[in-house]
């Protein structure tokens, strides 16, 4: 394909940050040829494709045309005649092309709407995901349950993502009260209750105004830890999702109502309930004393959408962690180290660890850069080993140690010194109306990605036999 026709095609990308990236390498060609045109004249020694172009220009000229459209016609038919491989785009550039693919996801709401939306195809064939928005549609209440940074709340907070929606939580515990699940009064005053508001898609903020959204994901963070008598008064709203009356005299579905702490009715709007623990709800496990065996009409609210998470190497290591491969082995393999010396109940690696550990370097990156340019932001930004070190304070002395003497502590920091060698490039994005970093890069190198691989692969063999 042809150098200005394969840019074309990349300007007209669905994805902005491709199209504007294709869109700045134009006008870079464009401002790189008047350049050679003054050069050219100057010397007498005009490159014949530059020349080429200026001919046909002054031919379209002298011929009478003036409008713009046809004068970028005749210089994009004379730049078809000059040739780019994948090696000539920038950095950037191939980084969009190379990264996850957009895809279109319609999802029916429950009020009978639809919501359309796009995800990475990384994220949305997940098969977690794939079981997750067919119990969306099918209005099925989801309980996740697994040990501690397997990314179950991770997993809630990307479905709301997916879909706009506002993520409410209730952190589940003995001290949970009715207030805070259907409302009630208070000394400041009557407080809304979280379930309440996020059946109703009312969410009352901080100063007290009340704010309608399209849909929320209601997130039972930590279920077994609640009272059972407290868990009871969710059990009316999980056993009404599904409940709605058809009216014969208007011909519509009318939506069903739970009543909050003033027992003021609260209609259904779109809403998606998932609920997360460490281990099935009607179980009792010594190793988590601060749960309660709940009742099973509770268990029954999640009955054939409970699923067992387990960490997912593959998502982590191609779509979270992609470009940082270096980042992800080393907390990897600190992750697998604290599994075997039984220390999660300390601390543990969860994919929120990993993000805040690429953003930390991230920003590092970029306020390096920012002194280069005079443009200092932050004098002694912090780094990887610091934010790995605090993480490390989490433990107790003992195993402290014993993660310091198996980890290749030594080696990371090597590594990391080659990455800080590396070039680092940033763009942006409209979000919102704001312009917003993000960074383009790609450090991974052949080495790092045949490990990371190999680890992947080491993995799901490992849970796949542990399936049997």
């Amino acid at each position: 394909m042809d150098k200005t026709q394969k840019l074309q095609e990349l300007a007209n990308s669905d994805n902005p940050i491709v199209a504007k990236n294709a869109k700045d390498q134009l006008e870079r060609l464009a401002t790189e040829g008047a350049v050679q045109v003054q050069v050219a004249s100057a010397t007498g020694n005009m490159d014949a494709e530059v020349k080429a172009i200026i001919d046909a220009l002054n031919a379209a000229v002298s011929g009478g045309v003036s409008d713009p459209d046809e004068v970028r016609k005749i210089v994009i038919e004379e730049l078809r005649k000059i040739k780019i491989d994948y090696d000539d785009l920038s950095d950037s550039l191939k980084s969009m092309l190379n990264s996850s693919k957009k895809v279109e996801v319609v999802v029916r709401n429950i009020v009978g709407k639809s919501t359309t939306t796009s995800s990475t195809d990384a994220f949305l064939k997940r098969p977690l995901v794939q079981d997750m928005l067919s119990d969306m549609m099918a209005k099925n209440n989801v309980y996740l349950y697994g040990g501690a940074g397997t990314g179950k709340t991770y997993s809630a907070e990307e479905i709301s993502n997916l879909f706009g929606w506002q993520l409410v939580t209730i952190n589940c515990n003995q001290f949970t009260s009715p207030i805070d699940i259907i409302g009630g009064q208070t000394i400041e005053g009557y407080q809304e209750g979280k379930l309440t508001m996020a059946w109703s898609n009312e969410i009352i903020d901080e100063d007290g105004t009340m704010r309608k959204v399209d849909g929320c994901v209601l997130l039972l963070d930590e279920l077994p830890k609640i009272d059972p008598n407290t868990a009871g008064l969710m059990n009316e709203a999980l056993a009404k999702v599904k409940d709605f009356k058809y009216d014969e005299v208007t011909n519509t579905l009318k939506a069903p109502y739970i009543r909050n702490g003033r027992s003021i009715k609260k209609y259904l709007g779109n809403l998606f309930i998932m609920a997360t623990g460490n281990v099935p709800l009607n179980t009792i496990d010594p190793d988590y004393e601060a749960n309660f065996k709940q009742d099973l009409s509770l268990q029954d609210r999640f009955i054939g959408s409970t699923y067992k998470v387990f960490v997912d190497y593959e998502y982590e290591f191609n779509s979270i962690m992609k470009g940082y491969a270096f980042i992800w082995i080393f907390a990897t393999k600190m992750r697998e180290a604290i599994i075997r010396l039984n220390a999660t109940g300390q601390a543990f690696v969860s994919i929120r660890l990993m993000m805040n550990l690429k953003a930390t370097y991230q920003v590092y990156r970029e306020t390096i850069l920012s002194k280069k340019k005079g443009q200092q932001l932050i004098e002694d930004p912090k780094d990887l080993m610091e934010t790995i070190e605090s993480f490390m304070e989490l433990f107790k002395p003992a195993i402290r140690d014993a993660l310091v003497n198996e980890l290749p502590i030594a080696e990371f920091k090597r590594t990391i010194k080659e990455k800080n060698k590396m070039p680092y490039e940033i763009d942006y994005e409209i979000l919102d109306g704001k312009e917003i970093n993000i960074a383009v890069n790609n450090f991974d190198n052949g080495v790092e990605l045949t490990e990371g691989n190999d680890m992947v692969k080491a993995y799901k063999d490992a849970q796949a036999k542990q399936r049997l």
